[in-house]
């Protein structure tokens, strides 16, 4: 509980996580809020978010995490086969990303001793400003990427690809391709273009279902669906998967079927339905007819409006349906629906904290 002796979500993750609750002499609970509010605000995708989470938790399966826990053989690094794999030597001091951050534009001081992965990020946090925090933030998971690929895929080291990796996910955010330099010479500019940065509850009267997809063709499609009312506060979230593999507009159009379904089911009648897939959302709005599986399933979704005394659809980019996107990303896959009230799996919840600091 906090000091008022409140129950919230954010107290019981703290508890969790072995951290005091009184945050008037607690100075790390300080630092971990005042940093966690800002990383949530970078309009970069959830998965970015996501990743940057187990990083400052030291919770990345690198070869010297996994050694401490089950054994083996020296855990050298992926890229310069020399030095122990830590996150700090991976992100940090390995020769392979101060080429990154070179070709980033992101250089700073290195310090070989001393400090984690948190206070790393923390340190570079307060040195960049609002542009180069996004590009860091994508920097640091497109290295893990590609060192993913070099470990299970055989692909070749090579910090290049990388950093046309990290232009790529900027230009699809909407951040442009100014702000990097090296190969082809080009510049990474201002992001956020696509809509506001945070999360934001419905209106009086009504409950928001957050909706999303994801697809993989040798896990099937997973969607997420998460309500919560016009304070934030969680009332339920769903997650479902299938084996079978579907176009992507088509599983975003499943998402939000499993959504509503959930909704009238539960009774409200009054309810918004925000999906990240504007392909999606216009097709509802404007209630498109046609014979493929995506309109069989958009006339699924309108069978069940008479549930309701009104529906909205709502469109917003990715970095707002964060929540959504856990769920519908849960990993192992297991084929079959899970139902959770008011608490979600930590992944998700974590998601959750993040948006009821921005509201």
């Amino acid at each position: 509980m906090e000091r008022d002796e409140d129950f919230t979500v954010k107290s019981a993750y703290r508890m969790l996580a072995g951290e005091e609750l009184d945050v008037g002499v607690t100075s790390d609970w300080e630092r971990e809020k005042w940093l966690w509010t800002r990383l949530w605000k970078v309009p970069v995708w959830p998965r970015v978010k996501l990743f940057f989470w187990q990083l400052c938790g030291e919770a990345l399966p690198t070869k010297a995490n996994i050694v401490s826990r089950v054994g083996g053989e020296f855990p050298s690094c992926t890229f310069c086969s020399f030095n122990c794999e830590t996150s700090i030597h991976l992100f940090r001091d390995c020769r392979s990303a101060q080429r990154v951050w070179a070709g980033l534009n992101l250089e700073g001081e290195v310090e070989e001793c001393g400090g984690g992965a948190r206070d790393w990020v923390e340190a570079r946090w307060r040195e960049l400003g609002c542009v180069e925090q996004g590009r860091f933030m994508v920097g640091c998971w497109a290295l893990w990427e590609h060192r993913n690929k070099v470990v299970f895929e055989g692909e070749v080291a090579d910090h290049v690809r990388v950093i046309g990796r990290v232009r790529d996910v900027m230009e699809e955010i909407g951040g442009g391709g100014e702000g990097m330099r090296g190969q082809g010479e080009v510049e990474l500019s201002g992001m956020g273009e696509n809509g506001p940065t945070r999360w934001k509850a419905a209106q009086a009267g009504y409950v928001k279902v957050n909706v999303d997809a994801g697809v993989k063709e040798e896990d099937g499609v997973g969607v997420g669906a998460v309500c919560r009312d016009g304070a934030g506060a969680v009332k339920w979230g769903v997650s479902r998967v299938w084996k079978e593999v579907w176009e992507p507009h088509v599983a975003e159009a499943v998402a939000v079927l499993e959504g509503i379904t959930e909704a009238a089911r539960r009774g409200h009648t009054h309810v918004v339905i925000e999906s990240d897939c504007k392909q999606v959302i216009d097709a509802l709005e404007k209630k498109k007819k046609g014979r493929s599986i995506f309109y069989l399933v958009l006339d699924d979704i309108w069978s069940l409006l008479s549930s309701f005394h009104s529906v909205i659809w709502s469109y917003t980019n990715r970095v707002n349906n964060s929540v959504a996107h856990a769920l519908g990303h849960l990993f192992p896959r297991v084929v079959g629906r899970n139902m959770w009230s008011d608490v979600l799996p930590p992944i998700a919840n974590i998601a959750v904290i993040a948006d009821s600091l921005l509201i």
